[in-house]
């Protein structure tokens, strides 16, 4: 049995832990307790312009009037390290310190990267042992080299670490800690020859690639296991009409991969829950060659390892400027508790940009 209840509007869940879920509306930061759903607020990000006409500006673009007249995404990027700074990716880059005597976040310097390009969503990564930050560029339609950023909280500084060649990839998908090998795992694509697993366990010191080749190799989506890991392909729109998205487990000791589930559309995220289970997301992207449903899906994974989809939401253009035109679910990266996930659909019908939790009985 499972229940669906709707939190709040226009708020987006970024990352969780087993007590509460860092959330976000427009240009503000929230902590939402997940026992009793209530909104705490953390920190803001500073006006872009200095200045009274700056300030001006400032806050009548976040007004409620003009949130209620013209909502908007807002914050993209955000994650929680161990030590409770938050960094954050919008049009720069972010960073709040608990008990710096300000709300506001300041803005860490990247004048020294030239054409810095964000992340995918959910794309920002914490090493737990070093507290360090990465994310790999997003880009398209280029051809110069990809780069992966290290922030480092504690100097609030950051740095380019390494960088793929264009010619063997076309851009990052994601970056993602493995605490079961202490190590970075790097998900590249989008053609046959650019989608590939690399990883890192000296934390860009050095890379090696891992597989390759195909499709079922192009992925965003990883969850970590002792003897284990598993992963949803991405094969998007601009795949093969035989390329149906399938969810892979590879184990460690033999070397073989073993296909689990067919989910269809391409997984976007995927997050494990405290008792060992997992939940995943799959998005529709109009426009697919593959015969698919018209929707956005949540799946989930039971704590012995069999998938079954748990939540269908229907796809409804929203039209919003500042959202693509993608039907998702967007989850938050980090651990769920047991029996609760909250989500944000984007997209969907009756749903867009509302919170939602999800408990499972």
């Amino acid at each position: 049995m499972r229940t669906t209840k709707r939190l709040a509007t226009n708020l987006i869940v970024h990352t969780s832990t087993k007590e509460s879920t860092l959330c976000s509306r427009d240009h503000t930061v929230y902590r939402l307790d997940l026992a009793d759903h209530t909104l705490s607020k953390l920190c803001q990000l500073p006006a872009k312009a200095p200045g009274l006409v700056g300030w001006l500006k400032h806050k009548l673009a976040r007004s409620r009037l003009r949130q209620w007249l013209k909502p908007q995404l807002g914050i993209e990027h955000l994650i929680e390290t161990a030590d409770g700074n938050i960094v954050m990716v919008y049009d720069r880059i972010y960073l709040y310190r608990p008990n710096q005597g300000t709300t506001y976040a300041s803005v860490v310097p990247t004048s020294h990267i030239p054409d810095l390009v964000g992340p995918l969503r959910g794309g920002l990564t914490s090493h737990p042992v070093s507290g360090a930050v990465y994310f790999g560029e997003y880009l398209n339609n280029h051809s110069c080299p990809v780069r992966v950023i290290k922030i480092d909280p504690a100097s609030q500084q950051a740095d380019i670490c390494w960088q793929f060649a264009r010619d063997d990839i076309k851009h990052i998908h994601a970056i993602r800690y493995d605490p079961y090998r202490n190590r970075l795992w790097i998900t590249t694509g989008d053609a046959d020859h650019e989608s590939a697993f690399y990883y890192t366990d000296d934390e860009f010191q050095t890379v090696y690639k891992f597989a390759g080749g195909d499709q079922s190799w192009r992925a965003i989506s990883l969850l970590f296991y002792p003897d284990c890991m598993e992963w949803g392909m991405d094969a998007g729109k601009d795949a093969p009409a035989d390329a149906i998205n399938h969810i892979y487990r590879y184990h460690f000791a033999s070397g073989q991969r073993e296909r689990i589930a067919t989910i269809g559309n391409p997984a976007y995220a995927a997050v494990p829950c405290a008792d060992g289970a997992a939940i995943m997301a799959t998005t529709f992207e109009p426009g697919r060659q593959q015969a698919t449903p018209e929707q956005a899906a949540l799946w989930f994974r039971s704590k012995d390892g069999h998938w079954q989809e748990l939540l269908a939401l229907d796809y409804q253009d929203s039209q919003m400027a500042t959202v693509g035109r993608y039907g998702m679910i967007y989850l938050p990266s980090g651990t769920l508790p047991a029996n609760q996930v909250l989500f944000t659909p984007v997209n969907c019908a009756q749903s867009h940009l509302h919170c939602y939790a999800l408990t499972l009985d």
